[in-house]
């Protein structure tokens, strides 16, 4: 792959000394159009950036694509960014415990909710965790979000590993390019929750910076105080900063720049042996870079460069070995002792990509990624010193991978039909490579309707995790440890989608039926544990085959500007392919509807809001235990509600309700969901 580099250098060479004069500025990226391939200025249509790495008109993606705009996050109630998900067809946040971070969190969409299988971007720079691939939604902050891209199906052929089940994008302000502000903002609610923070945007000549500072505290992250859970220590708090910045460099270059911090800590409650305080400490510095340029007008490129490190750091205690008396009844004693369970990893980054117009008709994007990975994992005593697991000496684990990649899409378009086939080459120092195809085709049949059909490959590479970790103790006789002949996870995915707009664009509909056969799903599996008798190991392996068969429908109405009704259903199955059961965590129907409004009540006062009434089938959900225990979970609505009045738009009242009739309090949901809660709230804001 040596020649990927020079490919590199001569292009960064090119981009930094071939600039031209007067290139447009763009809120998030350069907008250059894929219908003409000439810059083009911010522009009222909704445009998405994701699906095809250029600038394109929503209703030309050749892909099923959800944007949640600003003015619809402004009007939904949403603890995270994965909340504002929840009304969207056949796409969740499975985050179990709410705001904290604790348990690994998922991301489904369309019947593929496998973890790491959802590439997470922010600002376009990849935020699954580079260790485990792991996504922590709850991590984003929600005041600094400008609007959300969700694109469903496999993008392996753009985005490479973790985008086999599809993207979600989150995208961030920057100061809004009209006046400056300043606001202040705080909100309080159930379980002890509290939210304070600061918004800034500050715009000067060609310069617009948006910073977003806030501090989250949370008494008790489960949400779910009536169960009688011990809520000593199962607070959760933290510090967060996010900022970016765009701007031009002169009359030649357009850039972007963000990144930030979180710094928090999660409670455990206290420890089953030792008693002590069991917490997870993490930090998630960031930084992305994006460089913009078009050489004329037939090429534009675009350089982005981004940087992530990520330390849990769980205090904690570890089962160090488990002996028996010499004399008396064989009973395990079992020794604990204070632990650190100490893990960090980063990732660095780089994406040069370009597109070139050859005529109208006629548009190809290339690009290459550079990615290099690295890990440390190990469990500490209470004098530092590496600390046995079961039985097993202490292993300090420092491993690293690097990955080279080339990409290329070649689009065609004609009067009523687009036709996009593309591939990527990926090639991973620590097992292999893999090559995914993709290509779709989209029919417009009128003005207000078309009907997109797509196929491709999707593949994910086993994380450094899974394929090096050292022994650590899961419970009592349970080690976990890595598998390094680990093969990547790979799919085949068919999807087809009907859209269509009636009544003047008043009224549409998006029909989306979905077929994905998947291969070498990594599962962890237990084996004897040839140390403790009756123990065992875990380790990941390919072993799983999974058939997901499903569709999702969507229907939108807005009778007036102001108005705004919306109905979502998913069917799906996602099938063990050898046993053909549903696997858990999978229900066959689920559904939202509800509505969002806005409403002038004076010439100074608004009222807006919006309500949904979410519906989950049932689904089965099996312990950890010995013997493991499966129980169906499900078959329950519950209802949001978000009300904010505001006055002249600079001060605000919000009063989010979830939950409202605390239906899991009526059929006993267990940890399945939260009780009712609600959370107030008030922002104002300074404009100078």
């Amino acid at each position: 792959m040596n020649k990927v580099y020079w490919i590199w250098a001569a292009a960064i060479f090119l981009c930094l000394h071939c600039l031209p004069r007067q290139a447009a500025l763009a809120a998030t990226s350069a907008a250059t159009s894929a219908e003409t391939g000439k810059t083009i200025m911010p522009q009222l249509d909704t445009v998405v950036v994701t699906a095809t790495k250029t600038e394109k008109k929503l209703e030309n993606i050749p892909a099923v694509v959800n944007v949640i705009t600003a003015e619809e996050i402004a009007i939904m109630p949403g603890r995270t960014v994965g909340d504002l998900l929840a009304d969207l067809p056949g796409i969740s946040a499975h985050e179990p415990q709410g705001v904290g971070v604790v348990t690994p969190q998922r991301q489904t969409i369309s019947g593929n909710g496998f973890p790491g299988a959802t590439l997470i971007l922010l600002d376009g720079q990849k935020i699954n965790t580079p260790m485990t691939d792991y996504a922590y939604l709850t991590t984003v902050p929600i005041h600094a979000v400008e609007r959300i891209e969700v694109i469903r199906g496999p993008f392996s052929s753009l985005y490479g590993s973790s985008a086999g089940g599809g993207i979600i994008n989150v995208i961030t302000k920057d100061g809004g390019g009209k006046k400056n502000y300043v606001t202040p903002w705080g909100q309080a609610g159930s379980f002890g929750r509290s939210d304070y923070g600061l918004d800034m945007g500050l715009n000067w000549k060609k310069f617009s910076l948006g910073l977003f500072i806030d501090h989250k505290q949370v008494d008790n992250y489960y949400l779910y105080e009536d169960q009688g859970l011990d809520d000593y220590n199962r607070g959760y708090d933290h510090d967060r900063l996010h900022a970016k910045l765009t701007g031009t460099l002169g009359d030649s270059m357009d850039f972007s720049l963000s990144g930030g911090t979180i710094s928090g800590q999660t409670g455990y409650g206290l420890t089953d042996y030792l008693g002590l305080d069991n917490q997870q400490d993490m930090e998630h510095p960031y930084v992305n870079g994006q460089l913009f340029t078009q050489i004329n007008e037939r090429l534009d490129m675009k350089l982005q460069l981004d940087w992530l490190r990520v330390v849990h750091e769980y205090h904690g205690e570890t089962l160090e070995n488990v002996s028996y008396p010499r004399f008396g009844p064989p009973r395990p004693v079992f020794n604990y002792k204070q632990s650190l369970n100490d893990s960090s990893s980063e990732r660095w980054r780089g994406d040069l990509s370009a597109n070139y117009q050859f005529n109208e008709n006629s548009i190809l994007t290339v690009g290459s990624e550079l990615v290099y990975t690295s890990a440390e994992k190990a469990i500490y005593g209470p004098d530092g010193s590496l600390l046995d697991v079961q039985g097993r000496p202490g292993v300090h684990v420092d491993e690293d991978d690097s990955l080279a990649s080339l990409y290329l899409q070649q689009d065609w378009i004609w009067d009523s039909l687009e036709l996009v086939v593309g591939a990527r080459y990926d090639n991973y120092e620590s097992y292999g490579s893999e090559l995914s195809p993709k290509g779709s085709l989209t029919w417009t049949y009128s003005n207000s309707g078309n009907l997109k059909f797509s196929v491709g490959k999707g593949f994910k590479a086993p994380n450094l995790s899974q394929l090096y970790s050292p022994p650590w103790s899961i419970s009592p006789f349970i080690v976990y440890q890595g598998n390094p002949d680990l093969e990547a996870e790979t799919l085949w995915s068919y999807q087809l989608s009907l859209e269509q707009k009636l009544a003047d664009r008043r009224f549409s509909f998006r029909l989306t039926p979905y077929l994905t056969n998947a291969d070498n799903f990594i599962t962890t599996v237990r084996m004897p544990d040839h140390i403790n008798r009756g123990g065992q190991i875990m380790t990941p392996k390919n072993v799983d085959e999974v058939e997901i068969m499903g569709a999702d429908a969507e229907f939108n109405y807005r009778p007036l500007h102001n108005l705004h009704f919306f109905l979502s259903y998913n069917y799906n199955e996602t099938r063990d392919a050898k046993t053909d059961e549903i696997l858990d965590g999978y229900p066959r129907n689920s559904a939202a509807l509800g509505l969002r409004t806005r409403h002038q009540l004076a010439d100074t006062w608004n009222l807006s809001g919006s309500y949904a009434l979410r519906y989950r089938g049932k689904y089965t959900s099996t312990s950890w235990g010995a013997p493991p225990v499966t129980e169906t979970v499900g078959d329950y609505w519950y209802q949001t509600l978000r009300a904010v009045l505001d006055w002249n738009d600079s001060l605000s009242f919000k009063l989010d309700l979830s939950n409202l009739f605390d239906e899991r309090a009526r059929i006993d949901l267990d940890k399945y969901l939260p009780e009712f809660n609600c959370l107030a709230g008030v922002t104002y804001t300074y404009r100078f």
